[in-house]
């Protein structure tokens, strides 16, 4: 029974219990002579939030984004982990034929009176031309200044002669659940469009990454309002709207916001260098169960139970294995993987920290200083090691086999085309699409020709602990 069929059920069967009580349904709510009740106007305005003076504060600073892209750049609107999933990115992008033009709507908001605008990446994603446009109707030419693609943030630029208004990134940490919020956008392309609701949770994984960490707010948010400040009372700025959930398409009132304090790290990071740079241990792991927790005596499932080290790593410097427990970092502790992974992504690189680890029934301390993910490495030219090969489009880096035949995986990129297909470091590719692999140089020109002949996908076997195994690795084609 639909919850629209039980609801009308539930109205008949208290009219029909009134009947049988022999009572008027009338009777129920008021007696027959009583006189009409006067609702006055002004008791609803006293008995209602108003947020208009808030609202004509920030607005000014919020702006609404045209994008216009090729076709063949185009990207898709719902990342590769959450395809077939209610969670989607909600900006306003559609395929389109060959070699023509399409529009992408999103929102914004100006951080610093100079023309500094913040948005996500994905409605800026491999953009041709950016547009912003004001409140009052004012239309500049944007640049993009950096992007980040683990946290969907993107940092514009535009040029003006008088200094924009400009609002604060407040203090995610401070939110709390119940904390009413407002949303100002541009869905669906109208212009500002201010929407209510409430904070529901903090710290949300939605399946985008190992680092999701989002406010969940309960407001109707929907396709434009990407990119969109979400706002405490106060006029700060708690959250970037990023997604929302939706089974049909349309919002149903549950929307994530980037909490501000992530915000502030990654556009500190844009705006200085134009990318971020996000430390490295070189661990793969997993979460702790209770019954992982009393095999390795732990008193508490909570940790992140090291399940593969990368060589020549951070991790494997210091003298990190397999099988240990990390509890906790520079004393804070660790609840599992993901708390983990968003720790060390927060610090910058080369930073020491001290690695609070569960080994053999003790705990003790392993120092560990950290570095650079390999595909960082090869994106800003600091070159490879011991014939390591990267790809940054398709999120692997490969190593030689000790027997040279092959081409190991070394590392995979959270959020990446290699990670939405299975891949996992250790994996030894040893063919795509049917024909031998013998080096880390042949997989990755095999891999490279397969994209520039526009295939959608690639059939790799990997060898996974001695087994075989087939994944199925698909990419966006190549500009041409």
């Amino acid at each position: 029974m639909s919850m629209r069929t039980r609801f009308a059920g539930w109205l008949l069967g208290t009219t029909a219990m009134a009947a049988a009580l022999g009572l008027g349904v009338g009777t129920l709510y008021a007696p027959a002579n009583a006189a009409p009740v006067a609702v006055s106007d002004k008791s609803l305005v006293q008995g209602a939030p108003d947020y208009s003076d808030l609202v004509a504060k920030v607005s000014p600073a919020v702006v609404a984004i045209t994008v216009t892209q090729m076709a063949d750049d185009e990207v898709a609107t719902i990342p590769p982990e959450l395809r077939g999933t209610p969670f989607e990115r909600f900006f306003d992008q559609g395929r389109q034929a060959p070699q023509r033009a399409m529009r992408a709507l999103g929102s914004g908001f100006v951080i610093d009176s100079d023309g500094y605008i913040v948005t996500n990446n994905h409605v800026v994603t491999r953009a041709k031309d950016v547009s912003v446009v004001f409140v009052d109707g004012t239309k500049l030419v944007a640049k993009v200044v950096g992007v980040d693609s683990r946290t969907d943030l993107a940092l514009l630029k535009v040029e003006t002669d008088k200094p924009l208004t400009a609002v604060a990134l407040g203090d995610s940490d401070k939110v709390r659940p119940g904390q009413p919020i407002i949303a100002v956008g541009n869905p669906f392309g109208l212009g500002g469009t201010v929407t209510n609701g409430i904070v529901s949770a903090r710290g949300r994984e939605i399946g985008q990454g190992p680092l999701d960490d989002f406010i969940q707010i309960d407001a109707p948010i929907n396709q434009g309002n990407s990119g969109g400040p979400s706002f405490d009372m106060a006029g700060n700025v708690i959250g970037v709207n990023s997604a929302i959930y939706s089974p049909s398409g349309g919002s149903v009132g549950l929307g994530f916001a980037i909490p501000s304090n992530v915000v502030k790290s990654v556009v500190a990071q844009l705006r200085e260098k134009g990318h971020v740079d996000r430390a490295w241990m070189g661990v793969a792991m997993q979460d702790i169960s209770p019954a992982m927790a009393k095999a390795i005596g732990l008193k508490t499932a909570k940790g992140a139970l090291i399940v593969d080290v990368s060589a020549d790593s951070p991790a494997a410097s210091a003298g990190l294995q397999r099988g240990d427990a990390i509890v906790s970092i520079d004393g804070a502790a660790i609840d599992d993987g993901r708390t983990l992974a968003r720790k060390v992504a927060a610090l910058p690189r080369d930073t020491k920290i001290d690695v609070g680890v569960w080994r053999d029934g003790k705990q003790q301390t392993v120092a560990v200083k950290l570095g650079t993910a390999p595909e960082q490495q090869a994106a800003s030219g600091e070159g490879k090691r011991d014939g390591a090969h990267s790809s940054a489009q398709i999120g692997l880096a490969l190593a030689p086999t000790p027997d040279r035949t092959g081409a190991m995986v070394r590392y995979v990129r959270p959020d990446s085309a290699a990670e939405e297909a299975g891949f996992r470091p250790g994996d030894v590719i040893v063919e795509i699409d049917r024909a031998k692999i013998g080096s880390p140089d042949e997989a990755m020109r095999k891999l490279a020709a397969a994209r520039d002949s526009r295939k959608s996908a690639v059939a790799v076997m990997v060898e996974r602990d001695g087994r075989p195994m087939f994944l199925g690795l698909t990419f966006e084609p190549a500009k041409g």
